[in-house]
């Protein structure tokens, strides 16, 4: 469908800048819009893919071309923006280093503005307070099974949804939004959550104030579903130990990944898609406040491709859960994760 020689991630797909352009014009309008004089059986190549709109588009989204991923005339103009705004700081940078000035401008660190530090603060109250909320938990620990462990993340996900109740700009979104962004994010929330209450030296996890009984060690961890679990703890070393992600850091991006405006059902895109930008935008510049820029610089996007490290290691957990027969989960967990219809394999 594509010509190889220029062939480029679109939209979540691999594609071509022709296929680019056909997308972004005409997958707004949905399949129905089109029709296919040829009973919908064209075959689609570089030479035949202009005289037939209808499969050419279903052609795309067979390849995974999504058009979630299309922006509005308002984020274009926020992107523009903000390459913008970078550029001009490279250009500045560059400058500095230019003039002799290269130690300084290699190790200086930045100064967040008070409304950063308001947001910085907003958030971690937000997440140390929920650590108060508490449920009694009878579930064993000793050798679990994935429905004990997926009823003992009932904990977490009460936390998870108290921490997002108390950021204002969370709250301004509609009832249906916020439902839609925690059931859509659950797992990988509670992933990046993982990441914050795992003791390195004791190899479990438990949250500040819990009872030791309520730790969970990655050796019990690993007896509910072994392969699961090593990916899961890959992904846990390599933000907290290889990029020192510390737990500032960590809940940013646990915000960022709340904001998901490709969430399933969300309404509100555009709203949802600007407060995710400006938590990446507060990440990139909390990072610079805390190594010097050349350093951040690096470790910012390392940070952002842990998000879509995330949905794949989200999409494991999610074939496992399918495998799960959800009578013995508990009516939370079955709402977050979708686990009301009745499934054909009992664990």
């Amino acid at each position: 469908m594509w010509n190889r020689a220029f062939v480029i991630i679109i939209f979540d797909a691999i594609s071509c800048e022709s296929c680019k352009a056909f997308f972004r014009r005409n997958a707004p309008k949905g399949l129905d819009y089109f029709k296919c004089p040829y009973e919908e059986k064209c075959k689609m190549d570089v030479s035949n893919r202009r005289f037939c709109k209808k499969c050419r588009l279903r052609k795309c989204f067979e390849i995974g071309m999504r058009k979630e991923y299309i922006l509005t005339e308002e984020e274009k103009l926020r992107k523009r923006q903000r390459i913008e705004e970078n550029r001009k700081i490279r250009e500045i940078e560059k400058q500095k280093m230019q003039s002799g000035d290269v130690s300084t401008t290699q190790n200086r660190l930045r100064m967040l503005e008070q409304d950063e530090l308001s947001m910085i603060s907003e958030v971690i109250g937000a997440y140390r307070q929920s650590l108060e909320i508490s449920v009694e938990s009878s579930y064993s620990r000793n050798n679990p099974s994935v429905i004990d462990l997926v009823n003992i993340a009932e904990l977490s996900v009460r936390r998870v949804i108290d921490m997002a109740k108390k950021i204002k700009s969370f709250k301004a979104l509609s009832q249906s939004d916020q439902i839609s962004l925690l059931k859509g994010g659950s797992i990988e929330l509670l992933i990046i959550r993982s990441v914050i209450n795992f003791d390195r030296d004791k190899q479990q996890f438990l949250d500040p104030f819990d009872k030791d009984s309520n730790a969970m060690t990655t050796e019990q961890l690993k007896l509910g579903e072994g392969t699961l679990f090593d990916d899961h703890m890959k992904f846990v070393k390599s933000l907290a130990v290889d990029l020192r992600a510390d737990e500032t850091v960590l809940i940013i991006l646990l915000v960022i990944s709340l904001f998901s405006p490709d969430r399933p059902n969300v309404i509100d895109k555009s709203y949802v898609w600007r407060e995710q930008d400006k938590y990446a935008l507060l990440l990139q510049h909390y990072l610079e406040s805390k190594f010097p820029y050349h350093l951040a610089h690096i470790m910012y996007p390392k940070l952002l491709m842990k998000l879509v490290e995330i949905r794949n290691l989200n999409e494991e957990h999610s074939q496992v859960l399918l495998k799960v027969n959800p009578e013995g989960i508990q009516p939370l967990m079955k709402e977050v994760l979708d686990l009301n219809l009745p499934k054909t394999n009992n664990k």
